[in-house]
C-alpha cells in the first residue's frame, strides 16, 4: 500500500467529516489525491479495515489470508500447463491457417522480379496477430496498478472481442472443413481480410494508452 495515497485518501475522508459532509466517492478521490481509481479503492479498504479493528495497525488489503489449518505440502507444480498450451496452440494455429486458406490468403511472392524472390504464407498473419494481441492485452488487464481505469476497461473489451473473433473464425473454419467447402462465403472473406487491419488499431491504442499512463505515473 502506497502511504502516501492512504495519508491523503484519509485526509479528505476526515475533512468532509470535521465538515459535516459526507464522505467523497471514489471519482472525487481519485481527483484529490491524483492516484488512481485502483489505488483509491485500497486505501478506502484499509480504512475501513483499521476503523473496525482500532487497535491493529491497517494491512494491505491485497487478498485473503492463506488457510494456516491446511496441512502443509507442496503446491501443486504448473508443468501440465505447457502441454495444455500446446495442444491448445496447434489446434488454434491450425484453425487460423485453415481459415486463411480458404478466405484468399496464401503464399505470395513478396519480392518479385528479384530472381526467385520471397514467398510468405500470409495465412500466417492471421494467428500471429489475433492470438498475440489476445496475450497482450490479457496482460495489460492484469498489470499493476499504475494504469488507469480506462486503459483497463480498454484491455478488457478488446480482450473480450479478440477472443470472440477467435473463436468464431475456429467455428467457421472447422464447419466449412466439415461440409466440405473449398472456397469460404464473401461475407467470412470480407470479415477476415479485415481482421488484421483491426488488429492494428486495436493494439496501436492500447499501447498509447499504457505508455500514456506509464509517463504520467512517472510524473507523479
Amino acid at each position: 500500500m502506497n502511504t502516501e495515497i492512504l495519508d491523503k485518501v484519509s485526509q479528505a475522508v476526515t475533512d468532509a467529516r470535521l465538515a459535516g459532509k459526507p464522505a467523497p466517492g471514489r471519482p472525487t478521490l481519485v481527483k484529490l489525491t491524483g492516484a488512481t481509481d485502483y489505488q483509491v479503492r485500497k486505501a478506502l479498504a484499509a480504512l475501513t479495515q483499521a476503523e473496525s479493528t482500532p487497535d491493529e495497525p491497517a494491512a494491505d488489503v491485497e487478498g485473503p489470508e492463506p488457510d494456516s489449518s491446511l496441512p502443509p505440502g507442496r503446491l501443486p507444480r504448473p508443468w501440465p500447463l505447457a502441454f495444455i498450451g500446446l495442444a491448445a496452440a496447434v489446434a488454434i494455429w491450425g484453425g487460423w491457417v485453415r481459415l486463411g486458406e480458404l478466405t484468399g490468403f496464401g503464399p505470395i511472392n513478396l519480392l518479385p522480379g528479384l530472381g526467385s524472390g520471397f514467398t510468405f504464407n500470409t495465412a500466417l498473419v492471421l494467428p500471429l496477430s489475433v492470438e498475440f494481441y489476445s496475450a497482450y492485452a490479457l496482460r495489460v488487464l492484469l498489470a499493476s496498478d499504475r494504469l488507469t481505469e480506462h486503459t483497463r476497461h480498454f484491455a478488457r473489451r478488446s480482450f473480450i472481442a479478440s477472443l470472440a473473433v477467435g473463436g468464431g473464425a475456429q467455428v467457421a473454419s472447422h464447419i466449412m472443413v466439415a461440409a466440405k467447402v473449398i472456397s469460404a462465403p464473401w461475407p467470412v472473406t470480407t470479415i477476415v481480410a479485415c481482421v488484421p487491419l483491426l488488429v492494428i488499431g486495436l493494439a496501436t491504442g492500447l499501447a498509447t494508452l499504457v505508455k500514456r499512463d506509464a509517463s504520467a505515473g512517472d510524473r507523479r
